[in-house]
């Protein structure tokens, strides 16, 4: 079905002219998609990122005073929207530099983890992260993953000497 056109071929009349429009609708697949695709990107990509995603919150405070043993509590929780992941099948660390510290689940609760790690002396501002390892069910077997957390910082305190 050809439109004639009378005048200056408008939008619609230059689709139905197109050499890729269907025959039953008049429609080329290229336009369709190209005016379908913005909003189907979006929508993939939130399902996706949605469905998939994990998020930690950091329990450890920002600033630590000097104590004689030198040692100091980080604790994390860490969630996942990951179908299928158990709690016993997570491990957590703390990644200080080059340095994995493991970390110890809180009897009692989920997903909640920590680790009694010492301080270094050198320094008064201590960089570090959290990484998280689990299992999820695979079509064959169980998959792992990892994720990382961001950086935060622990501001160490002088004025109290350490013996």
């Amino acid at each position: 079905m050809r439109v004639k056109p009378i005048g200056n071929k408008g939008s619609f009349e230059r689709l139905l002219d197109s050499s890729l429009a269907n025959p039953r609708d008049g429609v080329p697949f290229t336009a369709s998609m190209k005016s379908a695709s913005p909003v189907v990107w979006v929508l993939l990509a939130t399902l996706g990122l949605g469905c998939a995603s994990s998020q930690n919150t950091n329990l450890t405070s920002r600033s630590a005073a000097p104590s004689p043993e030198a040692n100091y509590l980080f604790e994390t929780t860490f969630r996942t929207h990951r179908r299928g992941v158990q709690p016993e099948n997570v491990k957590a660390w703390v990644v200080m530099g080059l340095n994995l510290y493991p970390m110890q689940p809180v009897p009692n609760t989920e997903n909640r983890f920590e680790a009694l790690l010492p301080l270094p002396t050198d320094r008064s501002v201590l960089r570090y992260r959290y990484k998280f390892q689990f299992t999820y069910p695979g079509v064959l077997d169980n998959n792992i993953n990892s994720t990382m957390s961001p950086e935060y910082e622990l501001q160490v305190k002088s004025g109290v000497p350490r013996n």
